[in-house]
C-alpha cells in the first residue's frame, strides 16, 4: 500500500492538470455583443407558489437513469458561532431517519432498489449550501417513487429523536477526527494570518468539536425549520424520464411544503482590508512538505448572471494564467531548477475578494530565495513585456480544439456530469451564476471574442489583476527562514531592474511522423463479444473495438512484458516511482516539453504503469489526434529520452512523502503490517536517503529493455472506424521491427505469502492525538482462473460485509465516519486477503475490534447471511451492468491485454451471471471455509496513549 500511495504522490506532483473551458460554460446560439447569454432552451425551469425553483433536463445517458441534486442554500456560513458545525450535522440526520425511512432502513432499502449508499446517495454541506444527491441506475417507477420519498422527508419530515441524534454525534466527530492533520494545522493557519476576520474561515463546514459535542436535537430541529424552506431550495434532475413526468412529481412531492415564519436574515460577509500593504507569515512544518505563496487581493465585483462581457474577462485571464504557468513548467523542468512547481492562478476568495495568487514549491528549503527569485523575475517579465503572439495562439489553438471537442461529445454527457452543471447554473448568493448552454453554441461565444483579443488586452489584463493589495506572503517549511529576510527578498526582487523579454519558443519540426513502410496484415478475426483481433506481419497484435457511446474520444492502450514478473525485486521501490516519471523524460529527439509546444492544439496523452503480469501504456485522445497519439506512443516504445528532467521532482515528492509518513495512521498501518507478515519484502519502504538517490539511469535500467524489447498488444476503443484503426496502428506499431517472443521473466520474484500466525500489530504515528486506526485481516489464497467462482462468493460476502460493519460500527456505536472493507485476490501472484480498516478515536478501539469481531461471527460462524442482506448487496452492483457495457472504458477493459491472456474476455462476460445465480448457501460456504480461522489484528495509536491501548491488546 505504501508504494501506491507514494506513486500517487509523485504523478500528481510531475502531472500538468489539463487545461478547462476558459469561458466557464458554453454559449448560446443568438447572443447579443455583451448581453446575458440564455440557458440552454432544452432545460424546463419553473418556481412553484411556494418558492421552490427546479430545473429539468432530458438525457439518454445512461439509458434509463436519473440524476437529482436537491440544494438548500445554505450552509456554515449561516451557523451561530455556538453551533459550528450544525448545517453539517443536519445533513447527517438527513439519513438517519425520517418519516418514510425509520433509523437503520434508508441504506437498506435503497440498496435492494440498486442505490449504493456512497457511491449513488451521497450529500455535501459548504460554506453556502447542502446538496442532497441520488444517481439512478435505472429510474423505473418504484426507484422514482422511493428517491421523491426520501426528497420530501428532507424538506420536512426529518426525525430527531434525542437518541438517534447522540449515535450520530459520534459519526459526525469521528469525520471531524478524520481531517486533523498536520495539513489541516497549517490551513488553520494560514487562514488566521491571511483573513482572519472572514466568517468563511472562522465557520468551517465541519465545524468545531465543543460545538458538535453541544448540539441538541432541538437546535438541529430550529435549524431546520429556519432554513429548510421552499424559498431556499432547488431541485435539479438530468435523466432519462419524460420532463412532464419529472416535473410532475417535484410538484406533487413538494408544493405542500411550507416555510415556517419570515425568510431568516443571512450573514453579512466581512469587508477585506484591500489597504493592507506587504505582510508575512512563517510556520515550521517539520512534517510538511516546503510551500511558499503570495496573494494579491482586489474587490470582488458580485457579478450576477452570466454575460458576453464576464466571459471575456474569464478568456483574457486564462490566456494570461496560461501563458505564465507554461513559463513556470518549462523552467521546473530544468536540471537544478529553484523550485518543482509553480503557479498563478485566481480564485474568488471566501466569496469576499478575488485573490490572486502565486504558490510554489522550492526544490530545496533552503533556497527559498532561489525559487521566489526565479518566479518573481518571470512575474516581472510578463508585467513589462506581456504575452507573445506566439503564447496567444497556441493557448486560443488549444482552446478552440477543447471546443471542437465539446461539441462532438456533446450528446455523449453522463447525467451525473450534467446535473452538477446544471445546479451551478442556479443562482446561489452571494457567488457567481454560472453558465449553462449547449456546447455546439461555444464558437458563438469564444470566437468572436478570441479573434479580438491582443496580446496587449491579455497584457493589460494581467498587470490589472495583479495590481491589488498586499502581496501577503506565507511560507511553510520545516525550518522556515525570518519573516524579515522574506520581506527583503521580496522587496529587492521585485524592484530589481526588468528582465528581457520573453524569448518564445522555436519551433521544429516533429521528428516521429515517419516509422517506415507500414505493416501488413497477417491475421484478422472477430472475438466474442465481438470486437477485432489483428496481427501484423512483425507480431504486433492490434485488438480494435469502433464504438460511438462517447464521440470523438478513442482510447489507445499498449500491453507490453510481464510487469512485475521482470523487475528484480531490489527494483520494485524504482519501478513504482518511475512509472509516472518515464513520459517526463521525453524521447531521444524531443524533450517533454518541446512535445507539449508542438502539439497545443491536440489532446495527446501517455501514462505508464505496471501491474502483476504487465506493463501498459495507456491514453486517450480525440479522433483527429489519433495518427500524432499513435507516433507519441510508438515513439516512446521504440526511442525513448529517459532525459534527467524526470527525474528533476523525484527528490521534492520524495522528501515530502518521507516527511508526512509518522503523521499518517494509513500509512504507518500499511509499513508495520508489511514488517510484520514480510519483514525485509520487496514491499518495504527503503531508507530515506536510498530513495532520494535514485536517477535517471535507474529508471532507464528498469523500463528500456520492457519497453523496446518486448512484443507489443495494442488496443483502440472508440470513435474511430476499424479500416481507419488498422491503416494507422500499421503505419506506426505495424511499423516496427519484429519483436523476440523470448521468456522474460524471472525465477526469483517474490510474491506475499502470510504466516500461519501474527501476532497482534501495535504501531503509533505522531499525528492527531484524536486519531486511531483498526484493522482486522484474514488471510485467503492464491487466485487463479479455476477459483473464479469461489472468489465472486467472497467478493459479495465481502460487500454484505462491508453493510453490516457500516451499519454496526458507523450507526450503532457512532465510532467511525467510513469504515471500509477491502478484499484483494490477484491471479497467481500475492496471496489474498480480506480486510476491515476502521478509522476512530482511540477511546473507541476495543469497541471497534469486538464490533468487527461481531459482526463476522454474525455472518460466518452463525451463518448470518441472509437472503434480504445478499440482494442488497448485488442488486447495486447488477444494476449498472448494462449502463457500463454502452463505454468506451468498459470494452477497454475487456480488450486490453486479451490476446495474451484470453481469461479477460471470459471474466467479463461471466461474472453478472454468476452474480446473478449465487445463492445464500454458497456464499456463506465460501466465507465458511475462508473465513473461519483467527484473523490477526493491527492497532495504530496517537504515540501519547500507546501504553494504556496496548494492554488492552489480547
Amino acid at each position: 500500500m505504501l508504494l501506491r500511495v507514494l506513486c500517487a504522490l509523485v504523478a500528481a506532483l510531475v502531472t500538468v492538470p489539463p487545461g478547462a473551458l476558459a469561458q466557464g460554460g458554453p454559449g448560446s446560439p443568438t447572443v447579443a455583443a455583451a448581453g446575458e447569454i440564455p440557458m440552454d432552451p432544452a432545460v424546463r425551469r419553473g418556481v412553484l407558489p411556494n418558492g421552490l425553483r427546479y430545473a429539468i433536463l432530458h438525457n439518454d445517458r445512461p439509458i434509463g437513469g436519473v440524476s437529482i441534486r436537491m440544494r438548500i442554500d445554505v450552509g456554515s456560513l449561516e451557523e451561530a458561532s455556538h453551533q459550528s458545525g450544525i448545517a453539517h450535522f443536519l445533513e447527517h440526520m438527513a439519513f438517519n431517519g425520517t418519516d418514510n425511512f425509520p433509523e437503520g432502513e434508508l441504506s437498506r432499502r435503497f440498496a435492494a432498489a440498486g442505490v449504493a449508499f456512497g457511491r449513488d446517495q451521497n450529500a455535501s454541506t459548504s460554506a453556502f449550501a447542502t446538496t442532497y444527491e441520488l444517481d439512478l441506475p435505472l429510474a423505473d417507477e418504484a426507484r422514482l417513487d422511493l428517491a421523491f420519498a426520501w426528497l420530501g422527508d428532507i424538506a420536512d419530515g426529518l426525525v430527531f429523536d434525542p437518541e438517534a441524534v447522540d449515535r450520530e454525534r459520534g459519526v459526525v466527530m469521528a469525520e471531524h477526527d478524520g481531517g486533523l492533520g498536520a495539513a489541516r494545522d497549517r490551513e488553520l493557519a494560514y487562514q488566521a494570518f491571511a483573513a482572519p476576520e472572514h466568517l468563511r474561515w472562522r465557520r468551517p463546514p465541519i465545524g468545531r468539536r465543543e460545538t458538535i459535542a453541544a448540539i441538541t436535537a432541538d437546535q438541529l430541529q430550529a435549524f431546520h425549520r429556519a432554513w429548510y424552506r421552499p424559498d431556499n431550495a432547488v431541485v435539479v434532475i438530468v435523466g432519462d424520464r419524460p420532463q412532464d413526468e419529472l416535473e410532475a412529481r417535484i410538484r406533487a412531492t413538494f408544493s405542500d411544503w411550507t416555510a415556517s415564519g419570515p425568510a431568516p436574515t443571512r450573514a453579512v460577509l466581512t469587508q477585506t482590508d484591500f489597504e493592507r500593504s506587504l505582510d508575512v507569515a512563517v510556520r515550521a512544518d517539520p512534517t510538511l512538505g516546503s510551500t511558499l505563496s503570495a496573494c494579491r487581493l482586489q474587490p470582488w465585483a458580485r457579478r450576477g448572471p452570466d454575460t458576453v462581457a464576464r466571459r471575456r474577462e474569464n478568456i483574457l485571464r486564462t490566456l494570461w494564467t496560461t501563458a505564465i504557468n507554461r513559463r513556470f513548467q518549462r523552467i521546473a523542468q530544468i536540471p537544478n531548477a529553484p523550485f518543482s512547481r509553480a503557479s498563478l492562478g485566481r480564485s474568488a476568495w471566501t466569496g469576499e475578494a478575488d485573490a490572486y495568487c502565486l504558490s510554489l514549491t522550492p526544490n530545496a528549503a533552503e533556497d527559498w530565495r532561489g525559487g521566489l527569485d526565479a518566479a518573481l523575475t518571470e512575474l516581472r517579465r510578463l508585467e513589462v513585456h506581456g504575452v507573445t503572439q506566439g503564447e496567444l495562439d497556441r493557448a486560443v489553438a488549444a482552446q478552440r480544439a477543447a471546443n471542437a471537442a465539446a461539441i462532438a461529445s456533446a450528446e455523449d454527457r453522463f447525467s451525473t456530469a450534467l446535473v452538477n452543471d446544471l445546479l451551478a447554473a442556479q443562482p446561489l448568493p452571494p457567488l457567481d451564476q454560472g453558465g449553462f448552454v449547449h456546447p455546439r453554441d461555444i464558437p458563438a461565444i469564444y470566437d468572436p471574442i478570441a479573434e479580438t483579443i491582443t496580446p496587449a488586452e491579455v497584457h493589460t489584463a494581467f498587470r490589472q489583476a495583479w495590481a491589488g493589495s498586499g502581496p501577503l506572503i506565507w511560507v511553510s517549511m520545516p525550518t522556515p527562514p525570518d519573516p524579515d529576510a522574506v520581506r527583503v527578498a521580496w522587496t529587492n526582487s521585485a524592484s530589481g531592474p526588468p528582465p528581457a523579454a520573453y524569448a518564445d519558443v522555436a519551433s521544429v519540426a516533429w521528428a516521429y511522423s515517419d516509422f517506415g513502410d507500414p505493416g501488413t496484415v497477417a491475421s484478422r478475426e472477430t472475438v466474442e463479444p465481438g470486437f477485432t483481433r489483428v496481427t501484423f506481419d512483425n507480431g504486433v497484435v492490434l485488438n480494435v473495438k469502433s464504438v460511438e457511446f462517447t464521440r470523438d474520444l478513442v482510447q489507445v492502450g499498449v500491453r507490453f512484458g510481464l510487469g512485475r514478473r521482470e523487475i528484480a525485486d531490489a527494483d520494485l521501490f524504482v519501478a513504482s516511482i518511475g512509472q509516472g516519471l518515464v513520459p517526463m523524460g521525453g524521447l531521444e529527439r524531443h524533450a517533454f516539453e518541446e512535445i507539449r509546444d508542438l502539439f497545443p492544439d491536440k489532446r495527446l496523452d501517455a501514462r505508464l504503469t505496471f501491474g502483476d503480469r504487465a506493463f501498459s501504456l495507456n491514453g486517450s485522445t480525440r479522433t483527429a489526434d489519433l495518427e500524432t497519439q499513435l507516433q507519441l506512443m510508438a515513439a516512446l516504445l521504440s526511442d525513448p529520452g529517459f532525459r534527467p528532467e524526470a527525474t528533476v521532482l523525484v527528490p521534492t515528492a520524495l522528501d515530502a512523502f518521507y516527511r508526512n509518513l509518522r503523521t499518517q495512521p494509513s500509512l504507518m498501518m500499511g509499513q508495520a503490517i508489511t514488517e510484520a507478515i514480510a519483514p525485509d519484502s520487496p514491499l518495504s519502504l527503503p531508507p530515506r536517503e536510498v530513495a532520494l538517490a535514485i536517477t535517471i539511469a535507474d529508471l532507464e535500467r528498469v523500463f528500456r529493455s520492457a519497453m523496446t524489447e518486448a512484443p507489443l498488444e495494442v488496443t483502440l476503443v472508440g470513435d474511430v472506424s476499424e479500416y481507419e484503426a488498422i491503416a494507422q496502428v500499421a503505419a506506426t506499431f505495424g511499423a516496427l521491427p519484429r519483436r523476440l517472443d523470448a521468456d522474460r521473466g524471472r525465477a526469483d520474484t517474490w510474491y506475499l505469502r502470510y504466516p500461519d500466525t501474527v501476532a497482534p500489530i501495535v504501531t503509533t504515528h505522531e499525528g492527531p492525538a484524536d486519531q486511531a486506526l483498526v484493522a482486522v485481516v484474514w488471510p485467503l489464497f492464491v487466485a487463479d482462473s479455476a477459483s473464479r467462482r469461489e472468489q465472486r462468493a467472497l467478493r459479495l460476502f465481502s460487500t454484505v460485509l462491508r453493510e453490516e460493519i457500516r451499519s454496526e460500527v458507523r450507526e450503532t456505536l457512532g465510532a467511525s465516519y467510513s469504515p471500509s472493507t477491502t478484499i484483494s485476490l490477484p491471479d497467481q501472484t500475492d496471496q489474498g486477503s480480506l480486510t476491515v480498516s476502521v478509522a476512530t478515536s482511540p477511546q473507541q478501539t476495543e469497541a471497534v475490534r469486538e464490533a468487527v469481531r461481531r459482526v463476522m461471527d454474525r455472518l460466518v460462524a452463525d451463518g448470518g447471511v441472509t437472503q434480504i442482506a445478499l440482494d442488497a448487496a448485488r442488486t447495486p452492483i447488477l444494476d449498472r451492468v448494462e449502463a457500463d457495457r454502452r463505454t468506451n472504458s468498459w470494452w477497454f477493459g475487456v480488450m486490453n491485454g486479451s490476446a495474451a491472456e484470453p481469461q479477460v474476455v471470459d471474466d467479463a462476460l461471466s461474472w453478472p451471471d454468476d452474480y446473478r445465480a449465487m445463492t445464500v448457501a454458497e456464499v456463506q460456504a465460501a466465507a465458511a471455509r475462508w473465513l473461519s480461522s483467527p484473523p490477526f489484528e493491527a492497532m495504530v495509536l496517537p504515540r501519547a496513549t500507546m501504553p494504556t491501548q496496548v494492554e488492552a491488546m489480547p
